[in-house]
């Protein structure tokens, strides 16, 4: 009897399991399409349209890939190349934000000059055949101060900012006129490329969103923008002005403002298939239940489901210095897929530098310069690590979008267990798509034995994989099912689609094996005269054909014959290549390539960047990949640099006259002091007096320190040493300003004596060797090489330990870095000083304790950061080979 009880208990177990994989699809209804009317179509042929599922283009369903660069943040010079390699990878929109506080720092002084142009910018990308989403506030936050609302505005004590008080609304309304003026002409009505707009962001006032939002709106029409979609960031309330402004969602796994201290960012809700677009309590009106499958609710489904803010890498903010992998790009993408979003926005995808303002600099989190957000383009134009995963989900959507959007997403209720297996199911009709995730970021998940995935639809019952397989931890991936490919009936693969080719009448397709599970195909045989398999075999059944037992790589192909004589080809890559993978177009013709250089195609020719002096690339044509090869001459590049030492450049000085040295300093400027500090040596106790108040100093070693920030003030001051028995001095004072200026005063021979006659400079004895270690800082000098002309640039890798970094040039902030265990990057070609005549200084702060609550990866050690260092610099070339033969 026990042993009856326990099998049937194994029995019930086992069946559970297995029904975690089944979804019945036979009997759901998918929701009833329904268009939006929110602006001007544009022209003929081009209208865009959307409706409370995707977006039409000239009446096709797009699923469309958006990046986001901020123009105002970059170098204008590096434009065209930051947009070419935003295309070269899959990008079709370009998202902006136009930050009001930057082109109108002070009221009533708007600038559109440089990298402020915005026009340029915008005439450029319709230049480059890219679609624009401006979001131009009022605010934006895009961690910058005050949101981009400008000091005045957000200081004037007659309104209150992000509400409908009538005197920010006409502050808003002239704002607004004054991008108008702009972009006036280049709107996709004109023919022009801006075919969005964002009114604010992230707006959560309650009670006032919808009223808010549709000020917002109304002033813009009224100004003359007219788009045919009008959207908000859409963060923590189910509240918007629905068929008026569509709201987007944000998924950031990496969420540095939501963690604090050493321990690992908990798991997000957003890590699993689920239908809440926003948090675990709201969007649960547009989710219906049919048996076991959750499902969007037609009734009151209002609104696409688009994103602006997908988060494949992430801004580094102090108290956490995550370094994100590769894996977690794609995660993000899969997932978001697979819960139904048909726009994929990413923030950031191009990274960039802040801009410094007369006042202060301008971040209000993270770096104060840089604005890297370890996107797939870096801010200095290299390719971070995230760009492999990102950039072949990004041709999928390109080349398979229009079969996906209007696909709705199923979602088995036994993801609701975290515990289970998460998986997903896109349908449109009979075909689509498959999705699972078995990944977590920072956290392990068990691996799953015996999965098979059964998908029942109205007339068949499709299985995946034939055999039962592992899904590993750490795996993630898209399968397709019942997919016509070229008039192919590919009934299903467990390999994931990445692009396509169609070369005359003959078409190929491209996918990847990973994640240890074999490749197989199973293709309907219809119309079919003949197949052949390369580095895999097959077997005729029935009426299919069932292909498997692959080796992945360039050359395992699947070659169909169709009976009007044109050929399928379905190749399989390993996912290595998949990562390396390049689409695009060259004078009309689409090309595919294999290369591990970065690539962009213009002006009728394909440019390989790589910072090797040599590279290959593989082409596809006709069934074949060609491999290139390219060679230059190295150049070999050095950067020198060398610690600075304390009161370096001072010089010994003592009166003439009386006991006292004195010196006036004059500090004109818009920005206040942050940071001032008074560094001495003396053979005798001193006093030291600063704008008539007395410094109290404390003894570091081999000198004495003050910190003086609160005597330091704008305009003149006057710093007097009162030196018994006329003993020598050597000091300096290092003034920081909130606008990131460095400045030193030191001793030297203009310092007057009591008779205001100028004072002896002497021999001295000997100057501090280093800073002490209680002040935990270094500093260092920077001999950089000139960067070459031309579009090769030439940047700069910096291996140091510390907490934060940052680079000077003529005492001007060009750089910053908070410390993650990776190199710091600087581009010595967008400097707008003579690198090579005027010496870099760096200068970093060492953690205080090796016990501070931040957040480092594993292989940083705080210990080793707490007095700070350079360890070595490299300057690479980057080298840029055209392809012959295009």
């Amino acid at each position: 009897m026990r042993k009856e009880i326990l099998l049937s208990a194994l029995l019930f177990a086992a069946g559970s399991i297995f029904a975690q994989y089944k979804i019945d699809l036979g009997k759901v209804t998918p929701p009833t399409v329904k268009y939006l009317q929110l602006g001007h179509f544009g022209p003929v042929g081009k209208e865009i349209r959307i409706n409370n599922l995707y977006l039409e283009e000239g009446g096709i369903p797009q699923l469309p890939v958006m990046g986001e660069i901020h123009y105002n943040r970059m170098d204008s010079r590096y434009w065209r190349d930051a947009l070419l390699k935003m295309k070269a990878s899959g990008i079709d929109i370009v998202a902006t934000y136009c930050i009001w506080s930057l082109h109108e720092e002070f009221e009533g002084e708007l600038s559109w000059e440089g990298h402020l142009n915005l026009r340029r910018f915008i005439e450029l990308c319709k230049e480059l055949d890219m679609k624009v989403h401006l979001r131009f506030g009022p605010y934006c936050n895009a961690e910058i101060k005050n949101g981009g609302l400008p000091d005045w505005i957000v200081n004037n004590k007659n309104l209150i900012t992000r509400s409908n008080d009538p005197l920010y609304l006409e502050y808003t309304r002239r704002w607004y006129q004054a991008v108008y003026d702009q972009v006036k002409g280049l709107l996709w009505k004109d023919g022009g490329p801006v075919m969005a707009l964002q009114l604010e962001n992230e707006y959560v006032r309650p009670g006032m969103i919808v009223s808010h939002l549709l000020n917002l709106k109304k002033m813009a029409v009224e100004i003359g923008f007219d788009v045919p979609l009008y959207s908000m960031t859409h963060w923590m309330d189910s509240e918007y002005p629905k068929g008026e402004i569509v709201p987007y969602a944000g998924f950031y796994i990496e969420a540095p403002w939501t963690a604090s201290g050493k321990d690992e960012i908990p798991t997000s809700n957003f890590e699993f298939f689920t239908y809440n677009r926003l948090s675990d309590n709201i969007g649960t009106d547009i989710i219906k239940i049919e048996g076991d499958v959750e499902s969007l609710s037609g009734e009151n489904n209002d609104s696409p489901f688009f994103t602006c803010e997908i988060g494949v890498g992430t801004t580094a903010f102090y108290q956490r210095r995550a370094v994100v992998p590769e894996e977690m790009a794609g995660e993000n993408i899969n997932l978001r897929l697979g819960c139904g979003a048909n726009m994929m926005g990413y923030y950031m995808y191009t990274g960039g530098t802040n801009p410094v303002g007369k006042i202060s600099t301008y971040q209000s989190s993270g770096p104060r310069i840089s604005y890297d957000y370890q996107a797939p383009i870096r801010e200095f134009g290299t390719l971070g690590t995230v760009m492999q995963e990102t950039k072949k989900y990004n041709y999928f959507m390109n080349d398979f979008g229009t079969a996906l959007a209007p696909a709705v997403a199923y979602l088995p209720t036994t993801n609701q267990d975290r515990d289970n297996l998460q998986w997903a199911v896109r349908l449109n009709g009979n075909t689509g798509y498959l999705f699972c995730s078995n990944y977590l970021y920072k956290h392990s998940r068990k691996d799953y034995k015996n999965v098979q995935f059964s998908i029942k639809l109205k007339d068949e019952t499709i299985r995946i994989p034939r055999q039962k397989v592992t899904v590993k931890n750490g795996t993630y991936f898209l399968w397709p099912f019942n997919q016509e490919l070229s008039n192919v009936l590919l009934k299903y693969s467990t390999t994931q689609p990445v692009c396509s080719l169609k070369e005359g009448n003959n078409h190929t397709y491209f996918f990847f094996e990973d994640d240890a599970i074999p490749g197989e195909y199973l293709i309907e045989n219809k119309d079919i005269r003949n197949i052949e398999v390369k580095n895999g075999s097959y077997r005729k059944e029935k009426d299919r054909y069932f292909v498997n037992q692959l080796t992945p790589g360039k050359e395992c192909i699947i070659k169909i014959t169709k009976e009007n004589g044109s050929t399928v080809r379905f190749v399989t890559l390993t996912e290595e290549e998949s990562d390396h993978i390049w689409k695009g177009t060259i004078k009309g013709k689409k090309f595919v390539a294999i290369t591990n250089s970065s690539l962009i195609y213009d002006n009728d020719k394909i440019t390989l960047i790589d910072d090797q002096p040599s590279t290959e690339i593989w082409t596809y044509e006709d069934g074949n990949f060609k491999q290139q090869t390219f060679q230059s001459s190295a150049h070999n590049l050095q950067a020198e640099f060398r610690p600075i030492t304390p009161m370096e450049k001072s010089l010994w000085i003592r009166p003439t006259e009386g006991n006292i040295a004195k010196r006036q300093f004059s500090l004109n400027t818009f920005s206040k002091v942050e940071r001032a500090y008074l560094r001495y040596v003396s053979s005798d106790p001193i006093s030291c007096m600063i704008n008539g108040k007395e410094t109290k100093t404390t003894s570091m070693g081999s000198y004495s320190y003050a910190n003086v920030t609160d005597f330091i003030q704008n305009g003149n001051n006057t710093i007097e040493f009162n030196l018994s028995n006329r003993k020598e001095i050597t000091a300096e004072i290092e003034v920081l300003l909130k606008n990131g200026k460095r400045i030193l005063w030191n001793t030297d021979a203009t310092w007057l004596s009591a008779d205001n006659k100028p004072v002896a400079t002497t021999t001295g004895k000997n100057k501090p060797s280093a800073f002490a270690p209680e002040e935990h800082i270094g500093l260092y000098e920077v001999k950089a090489p000139a960067a070459t002309c031309g579009n090769e640039e030439t940047r700069m890798y910096i291996s140091y330990k510390g907490d934060v970094a940052n680079a000077y040039l003529n005492g001007n902030l060009i750089g910053d870095s908070f410390y993650d265990g990776t190199e710091w990057i600087l581009s010595l070609s967008r400097l707008k000083e003579s690198i090579d005549t005027n010496p870099m200084v760096i200068r970093i702060d060492g953690l205080k304790s090796a016990d501070v609550p931040i957040y480092f990866e594993k292989n940083v050690v705080p210990a080793d950061c707490v007095v700070p260092t350079i360890s070595d610099i490299l300057v690479k070339q980057e080298y840029r080979f055209e392809l012959n033969n295009q």
